[in-house]
Formats: C-alpha cells, structure tokens, sequence
C-alpha cells in the first residue's frame, strides 16, 4: 500500500478554504467551533502546527483558565468531535465542489489542507477500477468464505490478545512523512528486531509491615545501605529487612509504549518488550534499542552516555561542552512539581554492531520521556527535529543529543519544543560488544 501525500497548497488558497466554512451557513451560529478552527488553521498556515495541544487550544482558542486540566476537561475533544462532523457536513451539502478542503483526522488536531481530487483518489481503493463482472464473480466466494473468516478472526485476536508483547506490522501510516522515514529509518529495518526497554524504579517491600516503600535517591538495592532517610526508617519502625521490588512502572513510560508502538509499528514488525534489570549485551548488540528512561541505571548505556555531551542529574541535565549562547545547566522545575517548564533529553547513538542504534528518551522525572515519545511521533515536531539536523547530505548524523524544553500542566505535556542539540562522538563499547565490521 503506497502512502497519500499531499501536493503543497499556496497560503492564499488555504485562506480561502478557511474563510469559504467560516462564513458558510453551516458554522453560522458556531462560535466556538469557528475560533477553534481559526486558531488550529492560522497555526498550520504559519507553521506553528508542532506546538498545538489539547491545553493550548482549550487555554488559547476556547477561553478556558490558565488552571484547565485536559484529563478533568473533555472541553476541546468534545469540541474537535463537532468540528470533524461539522465540516463533513459543510463539504457534503454546502460546498461539495470546493476545491481544497480542510481535514482533521480522528485524534489529533493539526488540520490538513487537501486538494479534493487528491482526496477522492486516496478514498478509492485500487479495486474499485475492477470490472463489474470480477467483481459479482467474486461475491458467492466471499460470502461462502465469511464463516470461516469469523473463526479465523477470532483466533488472531486471541492470539493477539495471549502472546507475549510484540507488535504486529499494521498497514503504513498515511503520516509517515520524508522526514519521518529520515529519522526513523534505521530503527525499522526489517533485518534487525526492535528492542523497547523501560527503567523499572526501585521500590521496597518492607517486614514486617507489609508496605511498599519507595526513595528517589535509591534506584539500586546497593544504595539503601548508605540512604539516611531509609537508614533512619528502618530504625524508628522497627524494618527487620527490605527487599526488592520491580514489579511498577510509571505514566510515563506507559504512554511512550503506546506512541511508539503507534507509530513505528507501522513500518516494523518485531518489537519486543524488556524490562531494563533484564536487558544483556546480547540485546544491546542484536537489535536496535529504543531505551525509555533514566539510561544510566543500566551499566551498558550508562558507558554509552558517556559519549555524549550532555548528563542528566538531580538539578536537571549538564551541558559538559557549552557553546556559544548555552546554559550549562538545563534545570528542572522544583522536584515534585507537576506543573511548569522542565527539560529533557534525547539521545541517539550507534550500537556495538554496524547498523545498530540506541535512541534514549532519557529522565528521571516520570512525565518526560511521555513528551519526548510525543515529540519523535509527532510528523510535524520531527519535521522541526530534522531541519536541525540535517546535514548537506539530507541524512541525520549517526549519535547526537537533544535537549527539548517541555510545558506541563498536571503532569501533561501541553507543549515541547526544542533547545538545543550537540553531534557526538560514537561510543567506545567493550571487546564483548565490538561494533562489526
């Protein structure tokens, strides 16, 4: 299946298309609808489409508190559900021969500006230029195979639904863009597995008391012994014993699963699930990793970080060669804040094998590797992430890191955006780990 693309649409005709619904008979007694689609158009037309979100429209578009909470407030997907229906609705009745077309896909709300030739081609399947005849001929067999297709279904959902974590190939995104195939190419060829691993935090099972504790200094069981607060714990409550526990996860890496396997399942069919307390060179050497979270708490990407330029730590992320018009120091917002601006870091290197990588969507705080996982599958924010890496030859240099600026609002990502980026040097792995030849 080819992917839709999109010729490009002059400014003026996407004004135009824009102003044909806002005045149109449909949108009449619509206000809200219309401001939101004003704001969500003006952005795309501008090019500021990467930095629109749910908290943004609802603040910005729909009048609401600097206080409003996407999770509480379904205010601007209940709205972007009546705009979809509204413009279906428009191009249908008021303005069937329109010749560009505004279009938001279900999910998301950056709009498209679509040339309807171009839409009613990619809507029609490549049977539908079939003779009638075939097609009545095929007909009986479909219905005789029907039943059988039901059972068939059943199985592959079970199996779907049973097997252990992998993804399935699903048909090619229809937002895979140039520069998304630029950025993600190495991570789904079809000769190397997929690997997503994730931090596991430390926690504590604790005798005889039956509670589990956690400290965020303590990310390993050899750090108890030397923690104060856990020392000065044990002692007043009596602890005979802590024992280790890693069967949690946080929000965040929940939902960069989700993003990643969204997204890059489309074009990769092996990814594999692995807790990081598991992970072996064996892993890192055999497949593309995509690791999510605090990477130095594994000793194998901890020794790749220390390729890089930038290191994360408890004030915020360390720029160890600044250039000119850098911070040294990208810091984070008080600890335990949910709100407010926070940085996090990105970063990619080669692996130990030719033609292997490691991409870290690294942070200690729970919230940031969501944002970094929004930001890498998001076509329009990897469109910006692109344009500052390119080289003359359109490629990406092999190990880099980013550092983006992220917005949260009750621990959301309401809006990311970029910092600033180093190329680095490729890491040293070792002689059980040497990069093939």
């Amino acid at each position: 299946m080819q992917v839709a693309t999109w010729s490009p649409i002059p400014v003026g005709e996407k004004r135009q298309a824009l102003d044909l619904v806002l005045q149109s008979r449909v949108f009449l007694r619509c206000d809200q609808l219309k401001r939101m689609l004003r704001f969500i158009c003006e952005a795309e037309i501008d090019g500021r489409a990467g930095e629109l979100s749910e908290y943004i429209i609802g603040v910005e578009a729909l009048g609401r508190p600097a206080s409003y909470n996407p999770v509480e407030d379904s205010t601007v997907r209940t709205r972007a559900y009546e705009l979809r229906h509204k413009l279906k609705k428009f191009y249908s009745t008021e303005a069937a021969d329109a010749p560009i077309r505004i279009d938001i896909e279900k999910g998301a709300y950056v709009p498209r500006f679509i040339r309807a030739q171009e839409q009613v081609q990619a809507s029609i399947p490549a049977a539908a230029a079939e003779p009638e005849a075939p097609r009545r001929t095929r007909r009986k067999w479909l219905l005789g195979a029907l039943a059988a297709a039901n059972c068939v279904v059943l199985v592959l959902a079970a199996y779907v639904l049973l097997r252990p974590a992998r993804v399935a190939k699903a048909p090619q995104a229809a937002n895979w863009t140039p520069e998304m195939e630029i950025f993600w190419k190495p991570f789904v060829s079809e000769d190397t597995p997929l690997l997503l691993t994730y931090q596991t935090r430390l926690f504590l099972f604790v005798q005889p008391l039956d509670l589990v504790v956690r400290y965020w200094h303590a990310n390993d069981l050899s750090e108890v012994p030397s923690s104060e607060p856990l020392m000065r714990l044990k002692k007043q409550m009596g602890i005979k014993e802590f024992t280790e526990s890693r069967n949690y996860t946080d929000f965040g890496t929940v939902n960069s699963v989700f993003l990643l396997t969204q997204t890059v399942g489309s074009r990769q069919r092996r990814i594999l699930l692995k807790g990081s307390k598991d992970l072996g060179w064996d892993d890192i050497s055999n497949n593309n990793i995509i690791f999510i979270g605090q990477a130095d708490v594994h000793p194998g990407l901890k020794r790749v970080l220390e390729a890089g330029d930038f290191v994360e730590e408890v004030q915020g992320i360390r720029n160890l060669h600044p250039k000119p018009g850098e911070q040294t120091l990208y810091p984070v917002a008080q600890m335990g804040a949910n709100d407010g601006d926070k940085y996090a870091l990105l970063s990619r290197f080669p692996g130990p094998q030719r033609g292997r990588y490691v991409l870290i969507l690294g942070a200690a705080h729970s919230e940031l590797p969501w944002a970094l996982a929004e930001y890498v599958t998001n076509p329009l924010t990897i469109r910006e992430l692109v344009e500052h890496l390119k080289l003359p030859s359109g490629e990406i240099p092999e190990a880099f890191q980013l550092i983006l600026r992220v917005t949260l609002q009750s621990q959301v990502p309401v809006r990311i955006r970029y910092a600033t980026h180093h190329v680095v040097a490729a890491p040293e792995f070792p002689a059980g780990a040497v990069r093939g030849k």
